[in-house]
C-alpha cells in the first residue's frame, strides 16, 4: 500500500512564494553589501570594477524577485501599500541595473572628473531616484504601520520595514534594500500569517 503525500495547491504556492522571497532577499542583500564595500574606491573605478558590475546584476535579480514575491501576497494589509512597495522595489532594481550597464558604459568613456560631474554633481541623478524614494517610503511605512497595528506581520519585521522606508529617502538604494530584504525575509519565515 502506497500513501500519497501530495500537498494541496495552496501549500505548494505558499512554499514557492517563501522560496522566491528568501532567494530574492539573499541576492538583494549580497549585491547591496558588495556595492557598499566598493565605496572606498574612486567612483568611476568602483563602477567599472568587475565586482561592482556583478553586484548590480545580482542586486537587480534579487530586488525583482522580492518585487514579484510581494505582488503575490494574499494579505489583509492595504493593497495600495503592497503595490507601492513592489513598484518602489522595481524602480530600485532598475537603478541597480542602470548602474551596471549605462553607468559602466559612461565610466569607460570618461575620466574621473567628468564622471563625477555627470553622476555625482548633477541633479538629474537625484531626480531619477525620486520615484524609488517616494514609493518605498510610502509603501514600506504603510505596510509597517498597518502590519504592526493589526499584527498581520511579525513586530520585528514591521519595525525593520519602517526603518527601511525611512532609509529609502536617500538616493543610494543599498541601505533601504538591505533592511527591506531582512523584513520581507522575516515575514516569509513567519509563514505569512496574514495570507488567506
Amino acid at each position: 500500500m502506497t500513501t500519497s503525500t501530495s500537498s494541496p495547491p495552496e501549500a505548494s504556492t505558499e512554499s514557492s512564494l517563501t522560496t522566491v522571497t528568501a532567494v530574492g532577499c539573499v541576492l538583494a542583500t549580497l549585491g547591496s553589501v558588495v556595492y557598499i564595500s566598493l565605496n572606498g574606491m574612486e567612483p568611476r573605478e568602483a563602477f567599472v570594477h568587475p565586482l561592482g558590475i556583478a553586484a548590480g546584476m545580482v542586486t537587480t535579480i534579487g530586488i525583482l524577485l522580492l518585487s514579484l514575491g510581494l505582488m503575490r501576497w494574499r494579505t489583509t494589509l492595504p493593497w495600495w501599500a503592497v503595490i507601492a512597495s513592489a513598484a518602489g522595489l522595481w524602480v530600485a532594481g532598475a537603478a541597480a541595473w542602470t548602474q551596471s550597464t549605462v553607468t559602466v558604459a559612461a565610466a569607460v568613456k570618461t575620466d574621473n572628473d567628468l564622471f563625477r560631474d555627470l553622476f555625482f554633481d548633477s541633479p538629474w541623478v537625484l531626480l531619477s531616484m525620486a520615484p524609488k524614494s517616494l514609493l518605498c517610503l510610502v509603501g514600506f511605512l504603510a505596510l509597517a504601520i498597518s502590519g504592526w497595528r493589526n499584527r498581520s506581520i511579525p513586530r520585528p519585521a514591521a519595525a525593520v520595514l519602517g526603518v527601511a522606508g525611512v532609509l529609502s529617502i536617500w538616493p543610494p538604494y543599498p541601505p533601504g534594500i538591505i533592511l527591506a530584504s531582512l523584513a520581507l525575509f522575516l515575514v516569509s519565515r513567519a509563514g505569512m500569517e496574514s495570507r488567506t
